[in-house]
């Protein structure tokens, strides 16, 4: 216990202030929570992440396609493009959705705890109709419903880093869960491939952890509870106008939401289409380029990590973000430029390198601002759905934008415009991001 009126029971006490006092215009108006969450708490948050992630993840990016030409081989590419499509709509809305529910929910186990449980067991439930799935019909139905369910887990998921988490570790939480998609895109495809060829283990498996993992977070979370006496009575014309936040009232929340889209929209650009730059500038082939794109995957990984973890409890102990977001965005999009321009493989790994260790920082800051503007913390569930479509959104405009770019000069394989245009694209996103008033 620190003496009254030395340096260190001062520092303390302001930091309990800071917690404590009204937000400025555009973040939070209700009090931030103060007591500080637990080494423990942090822990099952992270693994309860982590099962989410690697039981969806490697399903997007390997099993569902395997399932798919396992059903299908003639036409796979159009089947799988339904498969993808019909569950990219359901995913842009269920989450939000779902999320606008968990705000209203007066249940005694709390607002989030019926969500995450439900969310875990119904996906579980999809996991296993996706593994028996016998046609292309019955698997469009499976993986709409598995990004059903996820998202409802997902709803409940996400509010708790507002719910739960003092503004002083704010980064450092961020920079943890951050990461969690990370391992599990590596960590899932490794797990997949032990288990394949048997395409129900590799869609299973996975599920255990997932079930293991949120379980044990269930039990540790002690979950926000509201009055059903103060839930407004249900309207669905309110409800639906609920969905959107106004810029004037609500002005940084609206740049920080702008500015993640941007950004993300910029990264999306070489995501997507990175398998077929791989191909067409440095010679790999159908046989060869997956393990190019596993080398990539796990650089990025091992970059990602330490930043994140490291400069978000910078980012803490120094009370600011907009620097942090700004310099990572503009080094990811200079690391793109150089991808872009590289002449030999050797030199797109180092541009990866760089971008993988600027990503750890942008996704550990820009999270913790995010939350720190927030316009309501009666709307947490319902406001991180919001933001959960600038990260959606750029899934589907780019793919509508990329033809524009690749066209340029003639032969639509203009990869180097489209990755510069999304670099473009990017800092502009973080310059947005500085007109933010109500954080540092």
């Amino acid at each position: 216990m620190d003496e009254p009126g030395t340096p260190e029971a001062l520092k303390r006490q302001a930091g309990e202030l800071l917690d404590l006092a009204a937000p400025a215009a555009g973040s939070t108006s209700e009090l931030r929570p103060r007591t500080p969450v637990s080494a423990g708490f942090q822990a099952s948050l992270f693994f309860a992440f982590l099962g989410t992630w690697t039981a969806l993840l490697p399903a997007t990016a390997i099993t569902l396609a395997l399932k798919v030409n396992q059903i299908d081989p003639a036409g796979k590419a159009t089947s799988l493009s339904l498969v993808l499509g019909v569950g990219a709509f359901i995913a842009l809305v269920a989450q939000n959705i779902f999320g606008a529910l968990s705000d209203r929910t007066t249940s005694r186990f709390g607002m989030r705890k019926p969500w995450i449980l439900g969310g875990m067991l119904t996906g579980t439930a999809s996991l296993v109709l996706l593994a028996a799935a016998g046609s292309i019909p019955v698997l469009v139905i499976a993986w709409a419903l598995t990004q059903l369910t996820f998202n409802i887990l997902l709803a409940g998921l996400n509010p708790v880093i507002p719910d739960q988490v003092p503004r002083r570790q704010l980064g450092r939480v961020s920079g943890l869960i951050g990461i969690t998609q990370v391992l599990s895109g590596v960590g899932g495809a490794l797990l997949a491939q032990l288990f394949l060829p048997n395409l129900t283990a590799a869609i299973l498996i996975p599920g255990a952890f997932l079930l293991g993992f949120v379980t044990i977070f269930l039990f540790v979370l002690r979950d926000r509870r509201t009055r059903r006496e103060d839930v407004p009575r249900f309207n669905l014309l309110l409800f639906l106008k609920a969905f959107w936040t106004s810029p004037r009232k609500a002005p940084d929340f609206a740049l920080a939401w702008l500015s993640r889209l941007l950004v993300t929209f910029g990264n999306t650009t070489l995501q997507n289409y990175q398998l077929y730059f791989l191909l067409d500038r440095f010679g790999f082939t159908q046989a060869n380029v997956g393990s190019a794109v596993l080398l990539l995957t796990i650089i990025g990984a091992i970059t990602t990590i330490p930043t994140s973890i490291i400069l978000g409890r910078v980012s803490d102990r120094i009370d600011r973000r907009k620097l942090f977001v700004l310099l990572s965005a503009c080094i990811i999009a200079v690391a793109h430029i150089v991808a872009a321009m590289a002449p030999t493989f050797a030199v797109f790994v180092i541009a990866a390198v760089v971008a993988g260790l600027a990503v750890g920082v942008y996704l550990a800051v820009d999270q913790a601002l995010i939350v720190e503007v927030l316009p309501s913390r009666n709307d947490v569930a319902k406001d991180m759905g919001v933001l959960h479509l600038a990260n959606v959104l750029p899934q589907t405009l780019v793919p509508v934008t990329a033809p524009l770019f690749l066209a340029i000069g003639g032969g639509m394989r203009n990869y180097a415009a489209l990755f510069i245009g999304g670099a473009v694209i990017s800092i502009a996103g973080a310059i947005i991001n500085q007109f933010i008033k109500s954080v540092r």
